[in-house]
């Protein structure tokens, strides 16, 4: 399975946005990053939809396709850490270790704070659509 071409037009963009990478992340950079993966976790479940959707086959089948699927975007999520010269885990400890300054910087840049908003609404209505979009594959496996 192939990644969607939103997926690498995304990437490609996202690539170029970035910065070098470099020891002094900061919050910005950590605002920044959070945003940009929610863009690619946003495209990651847009193409799990679609496949759930489409797809033919078993249950089974339909499992490996979705994690090859996850395998990609982890793949794109990790290159894009690695364009800011962290890893998902140290992403997660500086934002564990910088949860004032990064509220601060929330506070203080509220569109920042709203994009970021948006994105993880998005994200949870997507992860509610395929749900749905599962339960009622279910459903018809049920029947048949």
């Amino acid at each position: 399975m192939r990644l969607g071409t939103g997926a690498i037009v995304l990437f490609v963009g996202l690539a170029s946005s970035a910065r070098a990478a470099q020891a002094d992340f900061t919050v910005t950079d950590y605002c920044d990053l959070t945003l940009k993966a929610s863009q690619v976790a946003e495209l990651e479940w847009k193409d799990r939809i679609l496949l759930a959707k489409s797809h033919q086959g078993t249950s089974k089948s339909l499992s490996i396709k979705l994690q090859a699927l996850e395998t990609q975007h982890s793949q794109l999520r990790n290159q894009l850490y690695a364009r800011y010269g962290t890893t998902f885990q140290d992403f997660l400890r500086y934002g564990a270790s910088h949860q004032s300054a990064i509220k601060l910087h929330l506070e203080q840049n509220p569109s920042v704070r709203s994009a970021l908003e948006d994105a993880s609404s998005r994200v949870q209505s997507l992860r509610q659509q395929m749900e749905s979009a599962m339960a009622a594959r279910q459903g018809k496996e049920v029947r048949k």
